[in-house]
């Protein structure tokens, strides 16, 4: 990384120098100065560029300006926020005065990214479409760029968990459609391409993402744009002066939102301290020096102080994490040609100890015109490696004694050392250091991607544009585990696991775009053809029992090798096109209409079409009353239908696959068995009708901007596994039943409090309320196990929390047994609610003054239910602090009743519970009492920026821009007070409101960044 660096910085110094010493154009000296147009108050940094040219210059700190330039060329006046301005050189221009007007961008004059990333006025949109900035995106200074969306927009919500070095991410828009927890994902769009996903790209080189929410707005992609769309529109160079940026962000991450541990009973079993057991079922906590695991080499034994330490032990484990993030960009053009040009380098080191990842990336985006023919064309490399433990480690912290010093447990590798697993306190725990150092996974991928465009004026009003994207991924994996020789379970068997995967997509689009005026009649036709052909292969080959320590290497084995190998293929053709037209720019229709074939369907049923409709109206243009209104800006309603198709089988799941069983080939013969699974060749799409009706208003001159929708959704004929009878040969079956609807309400408010030369203020509001609810299930089924305690249970929220429970009186007090004291346990399982919590909440504030920058994002989510699967574990081994709640003493079991036998009950008063492992080991198998509401408040994201004036910069010509500035991630979260496991946003297995203990532990982060425009 240091070399790539150094690399960077000189290629940054050549081009900066090459632009310093540029010599003066020839034409006549025209000097100025630049003001804003309100205050008068000078805008130094204004870009001055000769159109048409590279030639430019920028105000000084007074604002004034020298610049060469010969009659009949235009001057083009420009600066971040405020109008541009064109001003021709005349035969008498010898000095300009430029005042410019802030750009107070008009709803009704925004542009957004549509479906085909088609470039539209967002008057003319029928349905929900929020525009996010670089700025707005990149505030958190994220590396991925989904994160940096997360509660910025109504409707959309983004989880991010799993703390390791490539955190993962689950988006869904509006709610699920479909019970396929895989496949409620929206589009990614770079650019026009439909790419599979959009982890790696960086997000320094996005513009702007126009999230298309309904699927109306993105009906045009198909099944895919059923869950709406990220439309992502890259940077590009402008023409003028070349334009060198670089940034370095550098932040630092702690461990915190550990489920809490009891701190009065140490190591044992029932009261008696054993130096060789791992649970903490031991005698309390006495001060006293105690032996400690089995006797050394040399015959001592070591000891350790039998008392719990003032601060967590458990957090030694975890290390400060460092996340280091370079940019550099090069960007500049002509009337004929753009470029920008990028190179990102991030280096991340986890906080398990030796987690790392590092990414390098480059891309390329250049445009050029050939008279008629508009071109443009990118291409984006990105090499990403990582090496993580598996989830060991800190699943081991959670059960150990709370006086376990985890620091000296790094000399594993020391052969006299207690901490080396022959000499390990105990044989049922691992010693974490020696899981962190002894099995890996290695991952090296690679993947490009990019795209070639070809846009032909036929005619004013005709446009053929054919474009075709390529998007591939070559993944190289490689697990191991050391092999460890030893007594009984000490023993580590070696293993090697190598694997590949190799992934490439084509997809390339024809349209013809037609565009006609007719009086005050504005017509524009659509007619596409798409095709998209996706093909993967994967490979994988294991060894289980390797002969040599460190050598990882599948030919020094016992025993025979094991592996896999595939190759799939899905491809689907579509024609598509969509007509809009408008009446007097203030009232639109626009009908949509998409024919698809896929080849995961049979030949039956692989064609499908479906319609939709759309309008506009923008009413105080069309209100002769509300024209030029001081109060209404801008004022419109909007409303769609659509029916779309939702395709989400994988390849192949209509074919009886046969595999080879157990014993085959035994020499020459081969034994295969069909699949278990009927194969049901008259499965169709998944359809999804929705309904969007909404209103957009700007008000106070668009100081204050507000939208709301009310959003329904019916997703008939899901496609999932159903269970069979046996006796059809088969014991499941893919199926055409059950339905989930989705009622919504979105809202948005965005102002200005406060708006001079001097000061802004703006704050933002964004709130989603989703009732997500199953509706129907497969031949009278109530319930439908989706993982583990997640259910789809008929006529309730989906997913539903559904956890066993004790019996209880009607009161809700718990009957006991009157014999044992033991809790009786329900015989039906209770519905606690909904695993995604119904109502969420974004709010964001952003100050500047003079130099100065503060934006924070606040993320709040409410209504919800976790579970966690960590408590249990914590209760068998002793640590849950409920375990130690009564002293280890038998006790009354609280807010407990004794059935009487004619059928009342009586408060228990006399009869006691036992607090001893097995009665809290059966405890935490009541799942009721590891369950929580989800409710929380986050501080997502924290910036604070200083932008240096430009009276320091004056006096060198390198520099042109400069700031610096804090960022901070999580830096508080409010949380219910019931919960008590973790943080509520992270989810396992896909599997929404789930804590497992094989999550690496949340983490918040805070560091620093500095930004340099050259």
């Amino acid at each position: 990384m240091t070399k790539l660096l150094s690399t960077i910085f000189l290629l940054t110094f050549l081009i900066v120098s090459a632009y310093s010493q540029q010599p003066g154009d020839a034409g006549r000296p025209i000097r100025g100065k630049v003001i804003e147009q309100t205050t008068g108050a000078p805008l130094p940094g204004t870009n001055i560029t000769i159109k048409g040219t590279s030639q430019g210059t920028t105000s000084d700190q007074k604002g004034e300006f020298s610049i060469r330039a010969n009659p009949g060329q235009v001057l083009v006046f420009s600066f971040i926020s405020y109008e541009a301005q064109e001003v021709p050189v005349t035969e008498n221009t010898r000095t300009l005065d430029i005042a410019l007007k802030e750009d107070q961008k008009q709803l009704s004059e925004v542009v957004v990214t549509g479906a085909l990333g088609i470039k539209r006025a967002a008057r003319e949109f029928g349905g929900g479409a929020q525009v996010v900035s670089n700025e707005n995106l990149n505030q958190g200074k994220t590396v991925n760029p989904l994160v940096g969306l997360t509660s910025k927009v109504a409707g959309l919500r983004i989880n991010m968990y799993d703390s390791k070095v490539d955190p993962q991410i689950q988006i869904t828009m509006r709610g699920s459609r479909s019970l396929n927890r895989a496949k409620n994902a929206p589009i990614y769009v770079v650019d026009g391409i439909p790419v599979p996903e959009i982890t790696r790209l960086n997000p320094n080189d996005i513009e702007s993402i126009t999230v298309l929410k309904g699927a109306n707005a993105a009906a045009l992609y198909g099944s895919e744009g059923v869950n709406g769309a990220l439309m992502i529109t890259t940077k590009s160079g402008t023409r003028g002066r070349g334009t060198v940026k670089f940034s370095n962000t550098t932040t630092f991450s702690r461990v915190f939102l550990l489920p809490p541990a009891q701190t009065k009973f140490g190591q044992g079993v029932n009261g008696v301290y054993d130096p060789t057991q791992a649970e903490s079922w031991g005698p309390a906590f006495d001060g006293t020096m105690k032996d400690f695991g089995p006797v050394l080499p040399n015959g001592s034994r070591h000891q350790v102080l039998y008392a719990a330490p003032s601060r967590d032990n458990r957090l030694d484990l975890f290390q400060t994490g460092v996340n280091l993030q370079n940019d550099v960009s090069f960007s500049g053009g002509d009337e004929k040609n753009t470029y920008f040009f990028s190179v990102q380098d991030v280096a991340i080191k986890g906080i398990i100890p030796e987690d790392q990842s590092h990414r390098t990336g480059a891309r390329f985006n250049g445009t050029r015109k050939f008279g008629k023919l508009n071109t443009s064309y990118n291409v984006n490399y990105v090499y990403f490696k990582k090496n993580t433990t598996p989830d060991g480690p800190w699943i081991t912290a959670y059960s150990l004694p709370a006086n376990f010093d985890f620091n000296s447990m790094k000399d594993w590798q020391n052969p006299a050392s207690y901490a080396n697993p022959n000499y390990f306190f105990t044989d049922l725990q691992k010693n974490p250091y020696h899981q962190i150092d002894n099995t890996r996974d290695v991952s090296e991928q690679q993947t490009i991607n990019g795209k070639v465009e070809l846009d032909y004026q036929v005619t004013p009003w005709f446009n053929a544009m054919y474009r075709i994207g390529m998007f591939s991924t070559s993944t190289q994996t490689r697990s191991t585990t050391g092999k460890f020789e030893a007594a009984g379970r000490r023993n580590v068997n070696g293993s090697v696991s190598d694997g590949s995967n190799n992934f490439q997509r084509l997809n390339g689009d024809l349209i013809l775009n037609f565009n006609k005026q007719f009086g005050k009649f504005s017509t524009r036709l659509i007619l596409g053809q798409n095709f998209r052909s996706d093909y993967t292969k994967t490979a994988t080959v294991s060894a289980s029992n390797l002969l040599l320590p460190d050598l990882f290497n599948p030919g020094t084995r016992i025993g025979e090798l094991t592996g896999s190998s595939s190759i799939t293929q899905y491809r689907s053709l579509a024609g598509y096109g969509e007509f809009t037209g408008g009446y007097n720019n203030y009232l639109f229709l626009t009908l949509t209409g998409r024919n698809e074939w896929v080849s995961v369907l049979s030949k039956e049923n692989r064609s499908y079409f479906y319609p939709g409709v759309s309008a506009s109206f923008v009413f105080n243009e069309a209100i002769d009353a509300l024209k030029n209104s001081n109060f209404l800006s801008f004022g419109k309603v909007f409303a769609s239908w659509n029916k779309t198709g939702n395709v989400t089988l994988e390849p192949y799941s209509l074919n009886n696959p046969y595999s080879q069983i157990n014993g085959f080939p035994f020499g020459n013969l081969v034994g295969f068995t069909p699949g278990a699974k009927y194969p049901n060749p008259n499965i169709q799409p998944e359809f999804v009708t929705s309904y969007e009706a909404g209103v957009q208003l700007g008000l106070l001159n668009n100081r204050l901007n507000i939208e709301g929708s009310y959003v329904f959704s019916d997703s008939k004929g899901q496609i999932f596994n159903a269970t069979t009878s046996r006796a059809t040969g088969y014991s499941s079956a893919v199926v055409n039943a059950g339905r989930l609807t989705n009622n919504i309400i979105e809202l948005s408010v965005n102002g200005d409090v406060i708006r001079n030369s001097a000061l802004k203020w703006n704050v933002g509001f964004n709130f989603t309320h989703i009732n997500n609810e199953v509706k129907e299930l497969y031949e009278g089924l109530q319930s439908f196990n989706i993982f583990r305690q997640s259910y789809a249970n008929l006529g309730q929220q989906y997913p539903s929390l559904q956890v066993s429970d004790y019996r209880r009186d009607p009161q809700g007090r718990v009957i006991i047994n009157p014999t044992t004291g033991e809790p009786l346990i329900a015989t039906d399982p209770v519905h606690l609610g909904t695993m995604v919590p119904p109502h969420q909440m974004g709010v964001s504030t952003a100050l500047q003054f003079k130099g100065f920058s503060v934006g924070a994002q606040f993320d709040w989510r409410m209504g919800g239910w976790l579970y966690s699967e960590i408590v249990p574990r914590m209760y068998t081994a002793g640590t849950d602090p409920r375990t130690a709640e009564f002293d280890r003493q038998p006790f009354i079991f609280p807010n407990s009743v004794i059935q009487n036998a004619d059928g009342s009950f009586t408060p228990n008063t006399t009869v006691l519970s036992k607090g001893d492992k097995a009665f809290w080991t059966k405890q935490g198998e009541v799942q009721i009492n590891t369950a929580a509401k989800s409710d929380y408040f986050k501080l997502r994201e924290l910036s604070i920026s200083y932008s240096l004036p430009a009276a320091l910069l004056s006096k060198q010509k390198v520099v042109r821009e400069a700031s610096l500035g804090f960022v901070g991630t999580n830096l508080f979260i409010i949380r219910h007070k019931d919960n008590q496991y973790g943080d509520p946003e992270y989810l396992y297995n896909s599997t929404d409101g789930y804590l497992s203990f094989r999550q690496v532990p949340p983490y918040r982060t805070y560091g620093f960044n500095v930004n340099l425009t050259f």
